[in-house]
């Protein structure tokens, strides 16, 4: 009895066993025998799918093939799906007389090598459904297949008829072409596609992948998770492209090949404007970010990218950011209203900014240069409106020919920073023209002119510095020395104190002019400079404890008179002291009366 109870448990048990394979052993079956089962299993199981061959097309609801449709070869217009298929996988939704057709598409489609689909102004509105999970939303993806769409307003759409549907669902559709596939975009509109964080970087919302190609031409995309995604694509074009309020980043180029931008506006992304990585030597041109979240345009490590008539506006994260990019140029950048304009980090960093125009608003730096730079160069070019114009904190720094206004400080040299030259750099008020931290080194001013700073014009703790011609006006003090410095042909004027060496400073000085209002030169304790073939010029020429040697034809004396000013003033106090004596004489003289026949009728 025991025995054949043992047999009968064995039994059920393999029966159960049997019941639970016999599904998956089917659906392998079904996968080995039916193309398109098989497909619809590499595809993720969507519980409705689309698979478009040449002259077929396989209606597949969850996992079984429940109808095939037989269209015509060549390319697939969107209208003879929404004519045939049905309504609950592709059809027309009922519209109002006078209103354009409307097509709704309510399963994933999948475009197998040699496929077109066409959606074009047979179709001009077109809805895709998102689904309250991945497996029940819609997409468009293919590979060595195309997908044309041309004058058409494509959006997502929930099943209650939320037009667009809520960014953070997990069945939002997406576009993906991949692998050789072919996806052309022109005169449309695509709102609302991308699914919600956490889904895989190919469903963001409109992707070519992996050799992909094809263009998107005067075309805007609003609200996708991310708005255009071009991943190991291959000569993509994109023209007069609009991308508006992503969630994440507005157009991502991460390893594509070949890519060309002609105009492309991006507005009011969560993330950064544009991200670019993953190629080398590539050159875009024409791009405007404006609101974003993060950065306008953020460049991760890179060789050669070339960035050419980039403007950035009001982007919260800083206008463009270069993160590692080796021999990288910014060429005529704009930006305004960011925190920081053009910042520069990374180990091997080394970038050339040629002519940008930099406007900000009080804070943040104008050009950045962080320690872990291997170098910089910055040409040309109007800086303003900063904190910080220009803030070098790397090595192995050019500045050339580039003009700094309202800055709190023009020209930062801090933290690690050595071999930093500027040469032919204008500064314009702001609190202190050009600083040098006491860790920086080897720092060389060359026909540097600072006018107009509240505070200091020249203040270097730099041991070395080096100064050749150019000219400090306007401040409280002209030159601010705490560390030796050597000065050649510099030209002080309109300063309260001309130059100042703190105790300690050794410091040579050749050709100088200093013409000054109060203190000419001034030496602390233990301070020494010499000065030869040079011009001081102050009521106190020479003060202070230190050492103020003279050598050469060198000329101290007081600043000259203002005769221009004497006289104008000689000539008020002579003009009031005759008005003066006009009026004593004639005090004493009567006032003229009217005679008594004259009627005064004024």
């Amino acid at each position: 009895m025991r025995h054949l109870t043992r047999v009968a448990g064995a039994a059920l048990a393999a029966a159960a066993l049997l019941a639970a394979v016999a599904p998956a052993a089917q659906a392998a079956g079904a996968a080995q025998g039916d193309p398109d089962v098989a497909a619809w299993q590499r595809s993720g199981r969507p519980d409705r799918l689309m698979v478009v061959r040449p002259g077929t097309a396989a209606l597949i609801s969850h996992g079984s093939v429940v109808k095939r449709l037989y269209p015509p070869y060549g390319p697939l217009p969107l209208s003879w799906l929404a004519a045939n298929a049905g309504r609950e996988w592709v059809g027309y939704v009922p519209v109002k007389a006078g209103e354009s057709r409307t097509v709704r598409i309510n399963t994933a489609v999948l475009l197998t090598p040699g496929t077109t689909l066409q959606m074009g102004r047979r179709t001009p509105t077109v809805l895709m459904t998102a689904g309250k999970t991945a497996a029940s939303g819609t997409w468009i993806s293919g590979s060595r297949a195309n997908l044309d769409i041309d004058d058409v307003t494509l959006t997502s759409a929930a099943a209650d008829g939320t037009d667009p549907a809520p960014a953070d669902m997990a069945g939002r559709p997406y576009l993906a072409m991949g692998a050789g596939g072919r996806m052309t975009i022109t005169g449309t509109e695509v709102i609302g596609f991308g699914r919600g964080a956490g889904a895989p970087s190919r469903e963001s919302g409109v992707t070519w992948g992996r050799t992909a190609t094809g263009s998107a031409t005067g075309s805007t995309f609003q609200g996708g998770r991310t708005g255009l995604r071009l991943t190991g694509s291959t000569e993509v074009a994109l023209d007069k492209v609009t991308v508006k309020g992503s969630v994440q980043d507005g157009v991502v180029l991460d390893g594509d090949r070949g890519t060309t931008v002609r105009g492309l506006t991006v507005e009011g992304s969560g993330g950064n404007g544009v991200t670019v990585g993953g190629t080398d030597r590539r050159s875009l041109s024409g791009i405007t970010t404006s609101d974003s979240h993060g950065t306008g345009i953020k460049a991760t490590a890179q060789r050669g990218l070339t960035l050419t008539a980039t403007a950035s506006h009001h982007d919260a994260g800083g206008g463009v950011r270069l993160v590692s990019c080796v021999s990288c140029t910014l060429d005529q950048a704009v930006v305004d209203g960011a925190p920081s304009a053009i910042s520069v980090s990374g180990p091997g960093a080394r970038v050339t900014v040629r002519d940008a125009r930099l406007t900000g608003g009080g804070d943040g730096a104008g050009v950045a240069l962080a320690a872990d730079i291997a170098g910089a160069t910055v040409t040309g070019g109007t800086i303003s409106g900063f904190d910080r114009g220009i803030a070098i904190g790397g090595p192995d720094v050019r500045v050339d020919g580039t003009t700094v206004t309202g800055a709190g400080t023009g020209v930062e040299v801090y933290g690690r920073a050595r071999d930093v030259a500027l040469h032919s750099v204008v500064v314009r008020g702001g609190r202190a023209g050009v600083t040098a931290s006491a860790t920086t080194t080897d720092v060389v001013l060359s026909d540097v002119r600072i006018s107009g700073t509240s505070r200091k014009g020249l203040a270097s703790a730099s041991e070395g510095l080096v100064v050749t011609g150019g000219s400090v006006s306007g401040a409280l003090t002209a030159v601010d020395l705490g560390a030796s410095a050597r000065l050649e042909k510099l030209t002080v004027s309109d300063a309260r104190r001309g130059m100042h060496l703190a105790a300690g400073v050794h410091a040579r000085g050749q050709g100088l002019d200093i013409l000054a209002e109060r203190k000419g030169i001034q030496a602390d304790a233990d301070a020494w400079i010499s000065i030869t073939d040079s011009r001081v010029r102050a009521p106190t020429a020479l003060s202070g404890k230190g050492t103020i040697k003279r050598l050469g034809h060198t000329e101290v004396t007081l600043p000259p008179f203002p005769w221009l000013g004497f006289a104008a003033l000689v000539a008020l106090v002579l003009a009031v002291l005759l008005q003066t004596v006009h009026q004593v004489r004639h005090r004493r003289t009567p006032r003229p009366r009217v005679a008594a026949h004259v009627r005064n009728t004024a």
